[in-house]
């Protein structure tokens, strides 16, 4: 299981009753993601949502995060190490879900709460990367994928919606909820933290990966 706060950037919605918001994150590992060493990850997360009214909001919840990765420089063959390349290895968590919003109250400051049901995919991916090229884009020799394992997974949240301006429309009304509104969408900010738990999967971390040579052999370790 796992605890992640985010922290959204900025997000819009519209008469229509849609509304969308995109958001750096931050995971910090709870439980067993935790004793096993698994470090805070960084991403993004991508809401969609459609308001039915003005109080419950109904949509998806996408999102990826790197919670770990490493790079090495290594010969470009077995037989000689005056070329060397280098190999980038990173540990990845995508998610969608099902996400189910209600906000009690209405206002410029709206507390709201979340329940979210759906499926992560953790993975491991390493690559190699030639280092006589003046940009990484373009660069990259070959690419594996090294593990990976879905999971359910399920949990919820709460936050703060900061309405920061509207759009359109007269001052003080609110889209949501409002039918006579003529305000065309609101642009907000958001705090929100969420706490997310699965069920079991394998993955990889940092150190799960071992390497000997001559010659090169690889074992992998998975939690």
């Amino acid at each position: 299981m796992k605890k992640i706060l985010f922290v959204l950037i900025i997000s819009g919605a519209y008469s229509g009753g849609f509304g969308g918001s995109i958001a750096f994150i931050g995971q910090l590992p709870q439980g067993e993601f935790k004793d096993e060493g698994v470090p805070t990850g960084f991403g993004l997360d991508i809401n969609g949502l459609w308001y039915p009214s003005g109080q419950v909001g109904l949509g998806l919840n996408l999102g990826i995060s790197q919670y770990g990765n490493s790079e090495r420089n290594i010969p470009f063959n077995y037989y000689t190490d005056l070329v060397t390349i280098t190999e980038k290895t990173t540990n990845d968590l995508a998610y969608g879900h099902l996400l189910l919003k209600l906000i009690p109250f209405q206002g410029k400051v709206k507390p709201y709460f979340e329940g979210l049901l759906g499926m992560k995919n953790l993975s491991t991916t390493t690559k190699v990367i030639s280092e006589d090229c003046p940009e990484e884009e373009g660069c990259e020799i070959a690419s594996s994928t090294n593990y990976s394992d879905n999971a359910f997974s399920y949990g919820g949240g709460c936050g703060l919606e900061i309405t920061i301006t509207s759009i359109g429309g007269e001052e003080g009304l609110n889209i949501e909820g409002d039918a006579g509104s003529t305000i065309e969408g609101i642009l907000s900010f958001y705090i929100n933290a969420r706490y997310m738990l699965g069920s079991e999967a394998e993955y990889l971390k940092e150190g799960s990966i071992t390497y000997s040579e001559p010659p090169v052999k690889t074992y992998f370790d998975p939690s």
